[in-house]
């Protein structure tokens, strides 16, 4: 009686390590921009149309890709030359 217990935990044991690393494997996070320019990081099995910078295995991975590819502003331009005045 007491071997069958035995197996009965192993092999739960083991169901339940084999489930918990399968679901852990297939998270993966990628950084997106909306259309309003609003960069975000989400889960994404794939890459999405609007993904600038993944997949990543961590999301601390995302958050250091984040900063380096959003921070990036677009220079503004500058204001038009004035003529002398004479």
């Amino acid at each position: 009686m007491k071997i069958r217990r035995l197996i009965v935990f192993l092999m739960a044991v083991t169901f339940i390590l084999t489930t918990v690393t399968a679901f852990a494997a297939g998270d993966s996070y990628v950084v997106i921009k909306d259309k309003n320019g609003v960069c975000k990081i989400i889960k994404a099995a794939d890459k999405t149309p609007a993904t600038i910078a993944g997949p990543f295995k961590t999301k601390e991975e995302a958050e250091k890709a984040k900063e380096k590819e959003c921070s990036k502003a677009s220079p503004k331009p500058s204001k038009p030359a004035t003529p002398p005045k004479r």
